[in-house]
């Protein structure tokens, strides 16, 4: 949510003028907010830019490529639309862009927040399932599969987005100009919209997340010892505490506004938590693609673009392009008490 704890100039004032009244702490949160922005804005595009070449590039024929690609395309779209509350933090104090970025903005930030915890969930059941039942796995998951979930978060994300569209307005107020949701007294819708971003867009997917690695867990424990180390643990461990570092500040801020609180830990936390979670769509591809890697032997034979290559495309042990080779390896796997490539490489 962005929040702008100073004074705010008329959208006629273009650029920044030096104003004794803007406080130290206010230009403070601004160089943060800028900061933050731009990683997001740079990294995001990048990172999540290359995800999207690579699995295009590969037709999307894997289950992982599909997930991959619509993760890294919710991401990339959210940090390409950084530059507008950049800019906007950067050169101006009042909101200069219109109604319709207005709207846009809060849309995209919002589309991004429920389409990649919906994703995440996602990922986070194909796995459980691709440990918990190795062999119906190969039988039965497809891409379309993929594809048609892939389809059902980006529906009901939009859905959920939606009122963060139609009630976000360009408001005038004290002489100055602000992009936020204009509520007026529907104290009702208030707490429906944030009651919908905390439930759709933290409690429920992170609980999801949370019963998926654990069962995870408890089917790796039960394998240990067809394993050479507890990699897969660590990935499990990081993928749910960055998800709720990230997170979780962000949606207490969210209620401690709701119920009234204010003072100055509010105006400088709430922004801080935002951007936090706005590292999300950053912190996306090196969790997924990056930390189970061995960098010192990979990136020493290969280049980054190969390292990326190599991950994402590495799909639990086997090819959907060759249906015939599915049901050999599916019927070697019933014959083998213990099916350690399944797990090792779904992580």
């Amino acid at each position: 949510m962005d929040v702008n704890a100073t004074a705010l100039w008329p959208t006629s004032v273009s650029l920044q003028l030096p104003s004794k009244a803007r406080s130290e702490e206010s230009k403070i949160m601004d160089a943060i907010q800028i900061f933050f922005y731009s990683v997001v804005f740079l990294l995001g595009s990048l990172g999540n830019g290359t995800v999207i070449w690579i699995t295009v590039r590969q037709v999307l024929r894997t289950v992982n490529c599909v997930w991959f690609f619509h993760l890294a395309l919710a991401d990339f779209l959210f940090s390409v639309s950084r530059i507008v509350p950049l800019l906007k933090n950067a050169f101006y104090e009042g909101w200069p862009f219109g109604s319709f970025l207005c709207q846009a903005n809060s849309f995209i930030k919002y589309l991004n927040m429920f389409c990649s915890v919906f994703l995440l969930a996602a990922i986070s059941l194909d796995r459980a399932v691709s440990v918990s039942y190795p062999v119906w796995f190969k039988n039965h998951r497809g891409p379309r599969m993929a594809w048609l979930a892939a389809a059902g978060a980006w529906f009901v994300a939009t859905a959920a987005s939606l009122p963060f569209y139609l009630y976000r307005r360009v408001v005038a107020e004290k002489g100055s100009t602000k992009c936020s949701l204009a509520l007026g007294d529907q104290v009702s819708v208030k707490w429906a919209l944030y009651l919908l971003r905390l439930v759709c867009g933290f409690l429920a997917p992170f609980a999801i997340i949370v019963v998926c690695y654990g069962i995870i867990t408890v089917k790796l424990r039960k394998r240990q010892t067809t394993f050479r180390s507890n990699k897969p643990f660590k990935v499990i461990l990081a993928i749910v505490v960055t998800f709720f570092l990230c997170w979780a500040p962000y949606h207490i801020f969210l209620i401690l506004k709701l119920v009234g609180v204010k003072g100055q830990g509010m105006s400088i936390g709430l922004p801080l938590t935002s951007s936090l979670a706005y590292l999300n769509s950053c912190a996306n591809p090196i969790l997924y693609f990056f930390l189970g890697l061995d960098f010192r032997r990979k990136l020493s034979r290969f280049n980054l673009a190969g390292a990326f290559r190599r991950t994402l495309l590495e799909e639990s042990g086997y090819s959907f392009r060759r249906p015939s080779r599915y049901q050999k390896e599916a019927a070697s796997s019933v014959a083998e008490p213990v099916q350690s490539t399944v797990v090792d490489r779904v992580l």
